[in-house]
């Protein structure tokens, strides 16, 4: 008993003896990279350099059946993320290690497109086997890939706008930006989407989308857009996104947003908000127009006309009135005399209104805006002609004459 207890003691020294010196024999001396400065996008060759540290003649390594198998592995969910292992296990198996011997074991890695620049980190994972089952524990070693620049980078290098200064109530603004690749791989079927804030709308149909096709790396191409933008849209930054869809020439698909930035300036903006005219048909009616700046700017030289149909029943001593000067939420009235024809119909008659106006010159602002608007006038009669008046008046008069007289000579006979 006391011999086998020994036995057994024995064989757990010697075990456990051998699995310290696995352990311990392998050392990682060196990793190197091909190519040796790594940009996203890239197939990486990485060779491991490595030793046995510790032999001698009871060791693992006497062992004729004995070999060591190398693994690399990802080191974290980033690495994970970013780092495609596509030869796990190396060049061919390395076998049997002798003392003092130096070896080495190449894997390939690809790096995905969109791998922004940082140090990634990989494992390798080396392990003792004998008849194919491990012998004892394995043993780590991390190490980092460092890539130091992105493969692809799609964005937008500039914002170019016609007219320089966009303002609201502009239409068909023309929008160019210039799309570029500053990564350090092609990129393939590109494809930009533009979307649009409620206030601003695309001026052509389907006009959102533009192809733009290959850019290789530090290429730009134009790319131009046309858009208007709303008579009551606020003077402000917007954001405009811009989305693309693209492909590497391994044929990954990818896509991002930018957001450009859209500056819309101040400006005036004249409005109708209270209108009185009304009259009879073949009369003179003054029009009472009352102007306000509902706009963010100051209105320089206002001026409004009135422009007719030649169906319509009007005409005037001056169609036009100056008004001057219009502040932000200011009003001002224009008047107009309206001679309105004798046979006008009576109702509303809805005339057109052209106003001009200046932008503030203080601000830098030389544009001449105009607006459309409208009036009214409502003919509600018919004058009368005073001559005319006067005749029925006087054939009145007599017919009440004639009657009185009447009246007299037939009390006069009954009294005879």
């Amino acid at each position: 008993m006391r011999k086998k207890i020994i036995k057994i003691s024995f064989m757990v020294l010697v075990l456990i003896v051998c699995i310290g010196a696995v352990n311990a024999v392998v050392k990682l001396d060196s990793v190197s990279f091909d190519p040796a400065v790594i940009v996203a996008g890239d197939e990486v060759d990485i060779t491991l350099n490595f030793h046995d540290e510790v032999f001698s003649s009871s060791d693992i390594a006497q062992n004729k059946d004995s070999t060591l198998s190398v693994y690399l592995e990802t080191a974290d969910t980033v690495s994970k993320e970013f780092l495609i292992i596509t030869d796990a296990t190396g060049s061919t198996n390395i076998g049997h290690l002798f003392a003092q011997g130096i070896w080495k074991k190449t894997f390939r890695v690809k790096v995905r497109n969109d791998a922004p620049a940082s140090k990634y980190k990989l494992r390798a994972r080396f392990q003792y086997m004998a008849n194919d089952k491990p012998i004892g524990a394995d043993k780590v070693e991390d190490f980092f890939i460092n890539v130091k620049k992105e493969g692809i980078i799609i964005s937008v290098a500039n914002i170019v706008t016609s007219p320089a200064t966009v303002r609201p109530g502009d239409d068909f603004v023309e929008l160019t930006t210039y799309i570029e690749n500053a990564g350090n791989k092609n990129a393939k079927s590109i494809e930009a989407f533009l979307s649009l804030p409620s206030e601003i709308e695309h001026s052509y149909t389907n006009n959102n989308r533009l192809w733009v096709g290959k850019l290789n790396a530090n290429e730009s191409k134009k790319a131009t857009f046309f858009i208007n933008v709303d008579e009551d849209a606020a003077s402000k930054k917007y954001d405009l996104n811009l989305a693309f869809n693209y492909m590497d020439l391994d044929d990954n698909k990818y896509s991002k947003k930018v957001a450009i930035p859209f500056l819309v300036k101040e400006r005036p903006n004249i409005e109708v908000v209270d209108v009185k005219g009304e009259g009879k048909a073949g009369s003179k009616i003054t029009l009472e127009v009352t102007l306000k700046n509902t706009g963010t700017e100051d209105a320089e030289a206002v001026d409004a006309r009135l422009i007719t149909q030649s169906s319509q029943p009007f005409s005037f001593d001056s169609r036009s009135n100056y008004i001057g000067e219009l502040k932000p939420g200011e009003t001002g009235k224009a008047v107009f005399k309206v001679k309105t024809d004798k046979d006008a119909e009576f109702k509303e008659h809805f005339l057109k209104m052209l106003i001009r106006a200046k932008g503030d010159s203080d601000k830098g602002d030389e544009n001449i805006y105009t607006f459309n608007r409208r009036a009214t006038i409502n003919v509600n009669g018919k004058k009368t002609n005073p001559i005319t008046g006067m005749f029925v008046g006087i054939g009145i008069v007599l017919a009440i004459v004639i009657i009185g007289l009447v009246i007299f000579k037939i009390a006069k006979r009954k009294k005879k």
